[in-house]
């Protein structure tokens, strides 16, 4: 071999060694079926009362992360990850609401002791190709009612032909999100659940979150009204007299937290709004990069080396090296431009609500605070500060 096709060897083989120990290896994880299509089960008719139980879904954590980000572009990927910790529950939040069969639905930014239901969820992968989620359901009583690992997989049919531009907005909007049969089969794993349960249990559970948000009001005047069974779940040892004024106090604070929760709801709602159109093409532009990866690895026989250790073999892996990293700096310089985009969506969410200040979780926890205090004035009973049941 001549020194100028051996020189270019070792420099192919060194670039695309360090690339390849450049990208993180994701974790290992127990992959469920993809959820194929499903049909989501809306109500024919008004649930009965009891059936309308409130669910509040908690922002999602976030795990995944982008193999695809060059060094240096680590925190706009940071940002777009937390992007999609609130865009996402407010797909699942709108489907529960589509599907008729629930109460109050609401986006929040933490569990909050007044929801019968709480959804909390983690992204494990997402990258346009494949959604992974981790969700966990729970009522107010402690029982579990999913824990569960939901995939979804797109392919190129999924996709509009062509990458749609910002005057393409409003048809955006218009669209159903690529993996919306997994939120349709989670809105139907949760229904599930409410009906298998009798009515005795659905009116326990009603019980249970009007005591325990007395409770977190105030622990010592609602001493003694719920205690753990034997399987660790809530129930009422006793309730209080229909006529006890403390609960007319306790009505009227929870409408008031009611309207909070409903304009926080409302702030996830705008941000939703805002970045869809530009959260689309991200995607779209993010699925592209991906099956091209793929499509270029299987064309080598899915090594980064042809066996043939050709000069012809080394300079196509070479070109097929280069166009991988300008590609992938197109990707971040579109990551970049899609975090500037979203950033006004995102500020709208530290907007002072009530004259509270900080980010939407911290006015969360003053305003929680701020109702314990009103209701020690109006009862004369001591509160007990935010973290303490």
């Amino acid at each position: 071999m001549k020194p100028t096709a051996l020189a270019l060897c070792i420099l192919v083989v060194g670039c695309l060694t360090a690339c390849a120990q450049s990208r993180p290896v994701p974790p290992t994880l127990p992959t469920p079926t993809s959820v194929g299509q499903v049909a989501l089960v809306t109500a024919v008719s008004e649930p009965a009362s009891i059936q309308q139980l409130d669910i509040g879904v908690q922002v999602f954590d976030n795990r995944s992360s982008n193999q695809y980000a060059a060094d240096g572009a680590v925190s706009v990927f940071t940002r777009i990850r937390e992007i999609e910790s609130h865009y996402l529950p407010v797909l699942l939040r709108n489907t529960l609401v589509e599907s008729g069969q629930w109460g109050a639905v609401r986006v929040l930014p933490e569990a909050d002791p007044s929801m019968d239901l709480l959804v909390s969820g983690t992204i494990l992968e997402s990258d346009g190709t494949r959604l992974l989620l981790e969700i966990k359901v729970s009522d107010s009583s402690g029982r579990e009612w999913i824990s569960e690992r939901y995939l979804d997989q797109a392919d190129t049919d999924d996709y509009p032909e062509y990458i749609p531009s910002a005057r393409d907005a409003a048809i955006t909007m218009q669209r159903l999100d690529t993996f919306q049969d997994m939120y349709a089969r989670i809105a139907n794993d949760i229904l599930a659940v409410r009906e298998s349960l009798n009515e005795a249990v659905l009116l326990n559970l009603a019980q249970v979150t009007s005591l325990k948000y007395a409770s977190d009001l105030s622990p010592d005047a609602f001493a003694g009204y719920l205690q753990r069974d034997e399987q660790g779940l809530l129930t009422p040892t006793r309730l209080p007299a229909s006529s006890d004024p403390m609960l007319a106090r306790v009505a009227d604070i929870r409408a008031r937290h009611d309207v909070f929760i409903d304009t926080l709801d409302e702030y996830y709602e705008g941000l939703y709004r805002d970045i869809k159109p530009t959260y689309h093409i991200w995607r779209q532009y993010s699925h592209d990069q991906v099956v091209e990866e793929q499509e270029s690895l299987a064309r080598e026989g899915n090594g980064v080396l042809s066996s043939s250790g050709s000069f012809e073999s080394l300079a196509r892996n070479y070109n097929r090296f280069k166009w991988a990293k300008i590609y992938e700096q197109e990707f971040v310089a579109l990551a970049a431009g899609f975090v500037s985009e979203a950033e006004p969506a995102l500020l709208a969410l530290t907007r002072n609500i009530s004259g509270l200040t900080g980010p939407v979780s911290v006015q969360y926890a003053q305003w929680r605070q701020l109702l314990r205090e009103l209701f020690e004035l109006e009862t004369g009973l001591p509160a007990s500060p935010i973290g303490e049941p």
